[in-house]
């Protein structure tokens, strides 16, 4: 869409704009020479419809020239506006006609207004809601339905077009004895208007099928959009049956031509269902400033008309014209386009999104749903680690994909739902840090529950062990040296000689299970961590291997004083690296070095054959690899065959 085409749909509309000011601009003259008011002779119905129809449509076939609904729109708008235009000028000339002045053409004028009306009047309920919403018919087995439509409109038409204007039966439009051209003519004859208005009927009931067909037949997002003007065409008919009905009918009637434009613009907006937002936005601003500006002169020239005239009037409109367009295009911008245009208003709102969450899942999604709504976008998605964690609005393609980055570093992406403009650039920009940042926050409270799970999975498993020690293996034990004490007691009278033997016995015995005891409370916490500390207690436990494999232990001497549980764990590893060494990996040989910065840096080489390629993740490696991840830390096996075994392990100082 070029800025050419927006300025001549801006040109257009400001056309519509100038013939039905044109038209109230005559209305104070009228009123003084007695013609019947604009409400009353239904004048004040065409002008809001040209408006509302006319100015959306000149936008829409801007940008889509064949968009068959936007070319009716426009011809609703523009045949009304018309109407009124020349309405107001026949109507002037004739009655300037009784004080002896007429203006040229003013019969003729008078005759295209009097039928002028009655297509864009019956192009509503039948093309457009046939065409509605994508310019097409449902099916071709509804053409017959479209042709009944146009038949019934050309026939209506003609019908008017001959007959006289003074047809039109409302009192006080004309001076006494005024005919005015082809006043012989008394329209078609009937039977041919009878087919046109069954016509027009069966086109109508037609349209509002076809609108519950598509309804029926479409999607949820259709159905959205088709909802709308399924309400608007029902509040229609609903003002209309009040104006036929009611004491204020032609204030009504006139109320009636805007649901459903209205209707149609919603669905534009909040829908997309066109794609032109930028359009609507200004459209929606130069409508809404028509309206205020008709409503304003019509105010102005009715109560001071008379005294400044309709000169003065209009001028008085107009210097509130351009600071009125400023304000009405800001709240067309608001209402399409979100906070778009006021980062600051939007950056506030993030911020209150951000104070008032509580759980990291949860401000996820109040940040995606605020995003949608300050850019009117249908969906946002946050996604981490190739998986949408957080989602707002309606899912589609996705059509713009943002970084989140925090401290460098990406932690995510944040998605969107439809293509953003150009300028709307810095607006992201500034957004994405506030998104990224709760990305990270729940990354880390995801962090925090898998580690707390960990925790909780280690502490059963302990438990577990520690109830299998005592249960099979101490529990009988202590039995045993129960039934040997007894028996000994029994035997001391008896055969002191054998009561002595068996209390050597349970006395080998016992100190065996001082062993056991101590071996238990040793799982818990190796002594030597206590007494040697990490290095020292590596040293030792390389001892112990001696025969096996020959082990080398390399630390700084400048190792600073560790936590205890990376302590733990790093002892814990390295003696599993070690045990599988010998019994998988067949090496003689092993480093184990120490390192310490913002981490301790634990590395186990061997010249062994490996453990085989695929790695097969047994009760070992999985141990070694869930008590560094207790930790926070990072756990990375090189393995293959006749390469020997690489194991690097990172715990961080801080987080123990």
């Amino acid at each position: 869409m070029t800025d050419r085409s927006v300025w001549r749909a801006v040109v257009a509309g400001g056309l519509l704009l100038v013939l039905v000011v044109a038209a109230l601009a005559v209305e104070p003259r009228l009123r003084a020479l007695g013609v019947t008011g604009i409400v009353e002779r239904f004048d004040a119905f065409r002008a809001v419809a040209a408006l509302s129809f006319g100015v959306p449509g000149l936008f829409v076939v801007s940008q889509r020239p064949g968009f068959r609904v936007g070319w009716v729109m426009v011809s609703i708008g523009a045949a009304q506006a018309l109407g009124v235009a020349l309405g107001a000028y026949g109507l002037l000339g004739i009655n300037l006609g009784v004080q002896g002045g007429r203006l040229p053409g003013d019969d003729w004028a008078m005759w295209v207004s009097n039928w002028l009306w009655l297509p864009a009047y019956l192009l509503v309920p039948t093309v457009f809601l046939m065409l509605f919403p994508d310019g097409r018919l449902p099916s071709r087995r509804w053409r017959p339905a479209m042709a009944a439509a146009l038949v019934g409109i050309v026939i209506g038409t003609l019908d008017w077009a001959l007959r006289p204007v003074t047809y039109e039966n409302v009192p006080g439009l004309f001076p006494s004895g005024y005919t005015g051209v082809l006043s012989d003519l008394r329209g078609l004859p009937e039977a041919l208007t009878t087919i046109g208005t069954v016509g027009t009927v069966a086109a109508v009931v037609a349209a509002v099928v076809s609108l519950a067909v598509r309804y029926r037949a479409s999607g949820e997002e259709v159905r959205r959009r088709l909802q709308w003007v399924l309400a608007a065409a029902l509040l229609t008919v609903g003002l209309a049956g009040v104006a036929l009905a009611g004491p204020w009918g032609p204030v009504v009637l006139a109320l009636a031509a805007v649901p459903l434009p209205v209707a149609v613009s919603v669905a534009i907006v909040a829908h997309r269902l066109w794609d032109l937002d930028p359009l609507l936005s200004r459209a929606l601003a130069f409508g809404a400033l028509a309206v205020a500006l008709l409503a304003a002169y019509a105010l102005v020239a009715f109560t001071l008309g008379g005294v400044i005239g309709a000169g003065a009037s209009a001028v008085i409109v107009a210097l509130v014209v351009h600071p009125l367009y400023v304000r009405v295009l800001a709240g067309a911008n608001r209402l399409v386009y979100g906070d778009r245009e006021d980062p600051a208003r939007a950056l506030r709102r993030l911020g209150a999104r951000l104070s008032d969450a509580g759980a990291p899942g949860d401000l996820l999604e109040r940040m995606a749903a605020e995003v949608g709504r300050v850019l009117r976008i249908h969906y946002v998605a946050v996604e981490e680690s190739g998986a949408v964690v957080a989602s707002w609005g309606h899912p589609g393609d996705v059509v713009e994909r943002v970084p989140l980055l925090h401290r460098g570093g990406p932690v995510g992406t944040l998605l969107l739902g439809e293509r953003l403009r150009v300028k709307d650039g810095p607006l992201v920009a500034e957004l994405a840090p506030h998104v990224a940042v709760a990305v990270h926050a729940h990354r880390l409270g995801a962090d925090l529950e898998r580690s707390h799970g960990r925790m909780l999975a280690a502490r059963q498993e302990e438990r577990d062990r520690l109830l299998f020690e005592l249960h099979d293996g101490l529990g009988p034990t202590l039995a045993g040296l129960a039934l040997q004490t007894e028996r000994s007691r029994r035997l001391v009278d008896r055969d002191p000689e054998e009561a002595k033997q068996v209390m050597e016995e349970l006395s080998r015995r016992i100190r065996g299970t001082v062993e056991d005891v101590r071996s238990i409370v040793n799982d818990l916490r190796p002594p030597p961590l206590d007494d040697l500390g990490l290095a020292g207690a590596l040293t030792e436990l390389g001892r112990g291997f001696a025969g096996d494999l020959a082990v080398e232990v390399e630390v700084p001497p400048d190792l600073p004083a560790l936590p205890p549980p990376v302590e733990l764990a790093a002892y814990r590893i390295a003696a599993e690296a070690l045990t599988n060494a010998v019994r998988h990996a067949m090496a003689s040989r092993c480093t184990v070095t120490l390192r310490a910065t913002d981490a301790l840096e634990l590395r186990v080489e061997d010249d062994g054959v490996g453990v085989g390629a695929p790695v097969r993740h047994g009760f070992g490696l999985a141990s070694m690899r869930r008590r560094s991840e207790e930790l926070n830390g990072t756990f990375e096996l090189l393995t293959g065959a006749g390469a020997g075994t690489h194991l690097v392990v990172r715990l961080p100082l801080a987080a123990a």
